[in-house]
C-alpha cells in the first residue's frame, strides 16, 4: 500500500505542528520519521493513521491513490503501535490480540474458531508461541511490544504505523527488537512507518529516513544519501556532521 500526504497543515491552538508537509511512501517501504522532540513527526504519523486530522485546507492523505483524509483509523485499516504498548493488564496475551476481533460489530465478528486460528498465526509471526496464557506483567518489555505488534496486525492492516516503538525499552532489548522488526518487514513487505528521535535506530532499520524539524521536512533519503550530503545546517547539526559548504 503506497501512501501520499499532500500539503498537510496541523495546528494545536496557536502551535504549528505541521506546515504544508508533503511526502510519498512507496508500497512495501520501511520509513523512519526522524527528528527532535516537538518536531511534528508523531503528529504526521497520527494524521496518516487517522487519529488526527489536518486543518481545513487542501491537504490530503492518500492510500494507494484513494483519498482517505476524512476516514477514521478503523476505515483506513491502519495498524498503530504505541510507545508504551497500551496492553490490557488483566487480559492474557491471547485475549489482548483477540480484542481487535471482539470489539467488531457482531455481524462482522469472525467465528471463535477463526479468531483462534488468526491469533495462533500472529503469535507465530511475532515469535511468541506458547505465551498465549501469560499476562503482560509476566512478559519482558520486548515481548510486550511484540504482543502490541500482533494486536495491530490482527485487523489485517494496509499499513503499519509505529510511534517510538523502542523508546520504553533498555538498550539491549531495543537492539534485539530493531533487528526483529527489520526481519519481520523483510518477510511481510508491509508498508511501515515508524517515529524515532534516535539516528542510529532510524539508519539501522529503515529503507529511507525523513528528517523533520519545526513542522517541516528538512531532508528525505536513504541513510547513505543523507550522511553523504546533508541538506542543511539543521540536518548536519542533528546528525553530528560537518555543516555543508555554502555556495
Amino acid at each position: 500500500m503506497s501512501i501520499s500526504v499532500k500539503n498537510i497543515t496541523k495546528r494545536f491552538d496557536r502551535y504549528p505542528a505541521l506546515n504544508g508537509v508533503s511526502l510519498d511512501i512507496a508500497e512495501g517501504e520501511l520509513v523512519a520519521l526522524l527528528g527532535p522532540s516537538g518536531s511534528g513527526k508523531t503528529t504526521l504519523l497520527r494524521v496518516i493513521a487517522g487519529l488526527e486530522f489536518p486543518d481545513e485546507n487542501d491537504g490530503r492523505v492518500l492510500f494507494h491513490g484513494s483519498d482517505v483524509t476524512s476516514l477514521s483509523a478503523y476505515k483506513r485499516r491502519a495498524g498503530f503501535v504505541f510507545q508504551h504498548y497500551a496492553l490490557f493488564g488483566h487480559l492474557s496475551v491471547y485475549e489482548n490480540i483477540a480484542f481487535s476481533f471482539r470489539v467488531l460489530p457482531k455481524s462482522k465478528r469472525p467465528k471463535e474458531s477463526a479468531i483462534r486460528e488468526r491469533v495462533t498465526e500472529l503469535l507465530r509471526a511475532v515469535q511468541l508461541e506458547g505465551f498465549e496464557k501469560r499476562l503482560p506483567s509476566q512478559l519482558s518489555g520486548g515481548q510486550r511490544q511484540r504482543v502490541a505488534f500482533a494486536r495491530a496486525l490482527a485487523i489485517g492492516p494496509q499499513v503499519l504505523l509505529l510511534d517510538e516503538p523502542f523508546g520504553a525499552l533498555d538498550a539491549k532489548v531495543r537492539k534485539e527488537l530493531r533487528r526483529w522488526l527489520r526481519e519481520f518487514h523483510d518477510r511481510t513487505r508491509l508498508t511501515t512507518i515508524f517515529v524515532t528521535h534516535d539516528q542510529e535506530e532510524a539508519f539501522e532499520v529503515a529503507d529511507r529516513a525523513v528528517l523533520i524539524d519545526k513542522g517541516s521536512i528538512q531532508q528525505t533519503g536513504t541513510p547513505a544519501e543523507i550522511l553523504a550530503a546533508p541538506a542543511n545546517a539543521f540536518v548536519s547539526d542533528f546528525l553530528g556532521l560537518e555543516t555543508p559548504a555554502r555556495h
